[in-house]
């Protein structure tokens, strides 16, 4: 079964560079990776020191990668909710909608549906059948956008199952109702009549809540199962991304995705201390201690301060020597 591995932390941290030094270390250990970039501010193509689209670039034996196009991402969300809706409600049609769909593109939880929708393509495409990748690893976007992607399965399914029960209702109140009248449940709209479903057979819209029910059980059951799907955050060591870690895994850990490995990137390790330095040396030794103390359960990996930045496949094999307790 594929593996699945996001990368989180506050932006700047060095995530992307954390999660394609991961990707490389595996493909050298001779496992098939796709590195995927969620984030709208895309930087992997630039750690990898190659150009990345939206189409799978091949970049070593073992190992591709791929940039999501975010604006190209939301468009086909857009549009194809557009067709869903004139398809389940046939009588809009009459209706011009496309005009609402610039207004649409800035309404709240669009990007985070999207994103959502786009790992589900991804993981079905790519994590399922015989020609499945081993690993799947997700360079997410910064923490607030990520956390609120992994827990739209579950918020989602807690609407989906009122909004069945519901949809029951108004079937069998319209069942009742032909029944009584002896005729088709009609209603009328800028002068025209059209037919509407009475039973859960002909009904578009329970077809359409059962297979999101169906969808997002599916994608919630890989993102919460220990045996293939793990969080690992990475921070700097410094106070601020040492908190925001902290909330990040709270949150995951209430949504049951396993959080499994904190990365400290950029730690400085010196035998001799400037004096100009020492100060910085002591906040970091403060964060430390604070991610020991907050993040107990999470096994901590330092990655030091390089003298280079880590940029191309040669330089990133450095940092993926520090990776290679991650599963």
């Amino acid at each position: 079964m594929t593996l699945i591995r996001f990368f989180l932390g506050k932006g700047g941290v060095g995530k992307t560079t954390s999660a394609a030094a991961y990707s490389l270390y595996k493909a050298l250990q001779g496992k098939r990776v796709l590195v995927v970039s969620l984030d709208p501010a895309h930087n992997l193509g630039d750690v990898f020191d190659t150009e990345l689209g939206d189409e799978p670039v091949k970049l070593m034996d073992n190992l591709v990668a791929i940039e999501v196009d975010y604006d190209r991402m939301i468009k086909k969300h857009l549009k194809e909710l557009t067709e869903k809706i004139k398809d389940i409600y046939g009588y809009l049609k009459i209706f011009n909608l496309d005009k609402y769909v610039d207004v649409l593109k800035h309404s709240p939880g669009v990007e985070e549906q999207a994103s959502l929708e786009k790992i589900i393509e991804i993981v079905r495409k790519y994590g399922v059948g015989e020609k499945a990748f081993d690993i799947i690893v997700f360079d997410t976007p910064p923490t607030g956008l990520t956390l609120r992607i992994m827990a739209l399965p579950t918020i989602s399914l807690i609407w989906i199952e009122r909004l069945i029960k519901l949809r029951l209702a108004i079937l069998e109140r319209r069942k009742t109702i032909s029944s009584i009248t002896g005729e088709q449940f009609e209603i009328e709209i800028a002068g025209k009549k059209f037919k509407v479903p009475t039973s859960i057979k002909e009904d578009p819209i329970f077809k359409e809540l059962t297979k999101l029910k169906d969808e997002y059980n599916w994608i919630n059951k890989r993102l919460i199962d220990p045996r293939t799907t793990a969080a690992i955050m990475v921070i700097n060591p410094e106070t601020l991304p040492v908190l925001e870690a902290y909330r990040a895994v709270i949150f995951l850990k209430k949504i049951n995705v396993p959080v499994t490995h904190l990365i400290v990137n950029k730690v400085f390790e010196l035998d001799t201390i400037p004096e100009r330095l020492r100060p910085r040396i002591e906040e970091q030794e403060k964060a430390l201690s604070l991610a020991k103390e907050k993040l107990p359960g999470l096994e901590m990996i330092k990655i030091p301060y390089l003298e280079r930045e880590p940029r191309g496949l040669d330089m990133l094999k450095r940092v993926a020597e520090y990776l290679s307790s991650v599963p």
